[in-house]
């Protein structure tokens, strides 16, 4: 069975905290190594388009209380270039006040990893900062216009460098001929190690643009299957119909064994 919680928004700290607390991620967090937390900047639009500076400060601040490995912050952007992105919303300030290394995962420093059982990424540029780090998915509620959502897997598209995957955007060459499956192949190679879902305004309609939707929750979980099968269902799709879930479904985690933690 899988677990997630679902707590109720008061602000990023307080709610954040706790919903770690409830799946007992503080005793879960690596004790040395290298946390990677990765929001969603997938361009330099404010929130909730893109993760608030603010719920990344939160999840830091808790890793430090827990834990005494590296935290650092990683992200490779779907248009622009990441610096740009990371200096626009905030996290170059957030890096330089708590000293934190801020990694451009389009333009890492990357290893070749082999998959023959991968749907349609047989081969993948994986940067070797990601590799062995522990990585905290940490992404806005959205709606998407190739995947009907973006949540806690989707996410690890930034993971992909662009100078590798770039067409008309950063990202272009994953979205063909399949998005879905590149999702799933992209999780299969690194899948989220926590998932902590920004849920206090989702976006619905796209992950663009869109309508403002008010949720009002904090998601979190280890298994992203499990998370964004409640996060799409937040959004008012049936999971059973995203074949990105279904085809993650008993291979990266669980659509059905779901117990709700909420708080």
């Amino acid at each position: 069975m899988s677990q997630v919680a679902k707590v109720k928004f008061v602000n990023y700290r307080t709610s954040i905290t706790r919903s770690l607390d409830l799946i007992g991620a503080g005793s879960v967090l690596p004790k040395k190594g290298l946390i990677i937390i990765k929001p969603n900047l997938t361009n330099s639009s404010p929130p909730p388009v893109t993760t608030s500076v603010a719920a990344t400060e939160a999840v830091y601040q808790y890793c430090k209380a827990h834990t005494e490995a590296k935290i650092a912050i990683g992200e490779g952007c779907g248009t622009g270039t990441t610096p740009e992105v990371f200096a626009a919303l905030g996290y170059t300030d957030m890096a330089k006040k708590y000293g934190l290394e801020l990694i451009d995962f389009n333009e890492a420093e990357t290893t070749i990893c082999q998959n023959n059982n991968a749907l349609q990424l047989k081969l993948f540029h994986m940067p070797r900062a990601a590799q062995q780090a522990f990585i905290i998915s940490l992404p806005v509620l959205k709606d998407h216009s190739f995947t009907k959502t973006t949540i806690a897997m989707k996410n690890m598209f930034g993971i992909a460098p662009g100078k590798f995957y770039a067409g008309s955007w950063n990202k272009a060459k994953l979205h063909s001929p399949s998005t879905d499956k590149s999702v799933v192949d992209i999780c299969s190679y690194k899948k989220p190690d926590l998932s902590i879902v920004d849920a206090s305004v989702a976006l619905k309609g796209m992950h663009l643009a869109g309508k403002h939707k008010n949720i009002g929750l904090i998601l979190a979980g280890f298994d992203p299957v499990a998370v964004d099968t409640v996060g799409s269902e937040l959004l008012g799709h049936n999971p059973k119909k995203l074949p990105f879930l279904t085809l993650a479904d008993d291979l990266l985690g669980t659509m059905d064994d779901i117990e709700i933690l909420e708080g």
